[in-house]
Formats: structure tokens, sequence, C-alpha cells
């Protein structure tokens, strides 16, 4: 236990970082499940992913290329998604392949790019070399702000959009600026923590709880408490070492953190469903 707690003071900040961009993509999930647009939020992280690879292969320094082409790549994603006469799910589904695949196409370029995409991909908090005053963070924190700002716009365009029309006007530029908060959150969160750590915290805290929760308060707080608790436990659990054939075998962080999160989800989902059945069995 002495040595489990001196392992935590060590990589406290890689806690702190985890803990924080998976609360913010909890929060910004929220709507993202609302708005029945999941398949969308998991395309966008595999074009985000495509974008920190392109940054590394064109050797743009410093973490702001990503952000800004991701930005860039909204505008084309949602007009392909709205070309008449295809599924919108037919249109995602051919880009998420695309991006999944254009982006390991550029690990046969190896060197830098083969190590920090597959870091992209699976990421690891544990051995990332994450800082809590990094220009990602500051920028993930203002569009975080930004979001909830006009948290109640997003909320309005998505619920009525005819209302809304009629009420205030166009509601293009506010879907615009919520995609580009979107697609500006999760590419801070692939460049620090993987493609996979961020759409775990993206969806599956909303998915746990949004059946429970109907108040989008209560739900916003308790989404980040169970993305933080999550983080804090899949950490701990990385750090405790299982032997194995005589070693000592310690878990991939992010991956350990992805599996609390779902066993929490599953935990819940089947906790609601013996009370509802029993509840009902009782009832008749």
């Amino acid at each position: 236990m002495t040595s489990l707690l001196s392992s935590w003071n060590l990589f406290l900040p890689q806690v702190l970082v985890g803990s924080l961009v998976g609360a913010l993509l909890s929060v910004l999930g929220i709507l993202i499940v609302l708005r029945g647009m999941t398949f969308f939020g998991v395309t966008l992280s595999q074009a985000v992913t495509f974008s920190v690879a392109l940054s590394l292969f064109m050797e743009w320094p410093g973490e702001i290329f990503p952000i800004l082409f991701s930005c860039i790549l909204v505008f084309p994603l949602l007009y392909v998604r709205k070309l008449p006469g295809m599924k919108e799910e037919v249109i995602l589904g051919i880009l998420f392949v695309f991006f999944s695949a254009a982006s390991q196409f550029m690990l046969a370029l190896g060197g830098n790019v083969q190590n920090h995409l597959m870091a992209a991909f699976f990421g690891d908090i544990l051995t990332s070399q994450v800082r809590a005053d990094s220009l990602g963070i500051y920028v993930a924190v203002f569009f975080f702000f930004l979001y909830l700002s006009f948290f109640r716009r997003f909320l309005f365009i998505s619920f009525d959009r005819d209302e809304y029309k009629i009420q205030v006007g166009n509601p293009l530029p506010f879907d615009l600026l919520f995609y580009i908060i979107l697609a500006a959150s999760l590419t801070v969160a692939v460049n620090l923590l993987g493609t996979f750590y961020s759409i775990a915290h993206l969806l599956l805290p909303v998915f746990a709880l949004l059946p429970i929760i109907r108040s989008l308060k209560i739900l916003t707080i308790v989404c980040v408490l169970f993305s933080v608790l999550s983080t804090c436990l899949g950490f701990m659990l990385s750090l405790v070492g299982l032997e194995r054939n005589g070693e000592l075998i310690y878990f991939p962080t992010s991956s350990s953190i992805i599996l609390v999160l779902c066993f929490f989800a599953f935990f819940l989902h089947l906790s609601r469903y013996l009370i509802t059945s029993f509840f009902s069995k009782n009832g008749r």
C-alpha cells in the first residue's frame, strides 16, 4: 500500500490531466447522445486521429496545428453527411472506415509518426508526458467554457429546430460552433490520451446515467463524478502489479480506466434492470 501511494504521488500530474480531460468529454457527451450523434462522435474521433497523424507527417510543430486542422475537417464532414439521396449512417460509416484506414496507412511511414500514432490510438496516461500547463489543456478549458456559455442555445436547436428558426433565426452558425468545440476538444484528448480513451469518456458516462437521471444539471454533475472516479480507480488498478510466470505485469493505464468505465456502466444498467424487474413482478 505504501508503494502504491508513493507511485500515486509520482504520477499525480497524469491523474489530474486524465481526470480533467475525461470530465470535459463526459459533459460534451451529454449533448452528443441527446442529439443522437453517437456515430458522428466516433467518426469525428477517427478524423481527429488522422489530423494528428497528418500533423506529425508534415512536421508541424506544437499542439495548435492538429486542432486547427480538425476544426477545418468539420466543414466537409458536415457537408458530406447531408448529401441528398444518401443515409447519414452510410456516409458516416464510409468516413469512419476511411479515416481509420488513412491513419493506419501512415503507420507505414514509420519513425516518429508510427510511435506517436500508436500512442494516439491506444494512449497510456502512465507513460505520457502530459502537463497540466500545456497549451492543449488551456484550449480544451476555453472551448469547454464556450460550450457551457451557449449550452441552452445548443439544446434549443437540438430539440426544436423549427421553433428556433422562428424565434431566433438561422441555426447554422451555432451548429458550426458546436461542431468546432467538439472537434477541438476531441483533438486535445486524442493528442494527450488516445482515441479509445476519448471515445470512452465521451459516451460511456452518458450511456450509463441517462436512463437513470433526467435532470440535465444533476446529469452533468454525476457524469463528471463518474468519469473522475473511473479515472482514479483505473489508474490505481494499473499500478497494482500482477505476478504471472515469475514476472510482475502491469496493465496499461488508459485501458484499465476504460475497463472500469465499462464495468460501472454495465453494473448500473444491470442493477436498473434487476430493480425494475423485481418491482414489476411484485406489482402484479
